[in-house]
């Protein structure tokens, strides 16, 4: 058998190397991994729903707080495979639309509207918990005629009433000309959140 005995006798006697400054660096390393995530995630998380906005009236609106802007009623049409919602013309006439897209066994109410930063807005006009299918604006806010939840009318976020987390469904839509289309198997696909 070898004598192996200093070198055992080394390895408990000599001062341990610190691994402080290794963790220091790890631990550094991982909060800026931490914070640039949270970072993309809310910026992607925080869009507003004017990203689904293909239109852009090219000014702010500013709504009456004092006045009710009730949805006028259009019609849509399908050609091609889309649903032609209504024209942007009509939409800049109106302000805010309502009709609804009848094809394929489906029925689906749907909305059209300016946001107060100039955009576009489609969506499916139906506030789900309470079944209304129509609403109006009033100041920066949309009003479910039915229950009376509030919405922000740039953002959809919830701001009173009991159906907040269920604003009108926004759309992904094309600019076609003066049109406002959504491809029918979108619409085919649609389904109530609750």
């Amino acid at each position: 058998m070898e004598n192996n005995r200093p070198e055992k006798n080394q390895k408990f006697t000599q001062p341990q190397k610190s691994k402080t400054a290794l963790f220091i660096i790890v631990g550094f390393l991982a909060v800026i991994i931490m914070t640039a995530s949270y970072f993309l995630f809310a910026i992607n998380d925080s869009t507003s729903s004017s990203v689904k906005a293909a239109a852009d009236i090219g000014q702010k609106v500013n709504y009456s707080p004092n006045d009710k802007l009730q949805q006028t009623i259009v019609e849509s049409k399908v050609e091609n495979g889309k649903a032609i919602v209504t024209t942007l013309s009509t939409v800049k006439d109106k302000k805010f639309i309502w009709t609804e897209y009848k094809a394929n066994g489906k029925r689906i109410p749907l909305t059209a509207f300016i946001q107060p930063d100039g955009k576009v807005m489609v969506a499916v006009s139906y506030c789900e918990p309470c079944k209304g299918e129509t609403f109006h604006i009033t100041g920066n806010q949309i009003v479910c005629n039915v229950c009376g939840t509030t919405w922000d009318l740039q953002t959809l976020k919830g701001l009173s009433g009991g159906c907040q987390a269920y604003p009108p469904d926004a759309l992904t839509y094309s600019l076609n000309g003066d049109n406002l289309e959504i491809p029918q198997t979108v619409l085919d696909a649609w389904a109530p959140r609750v």
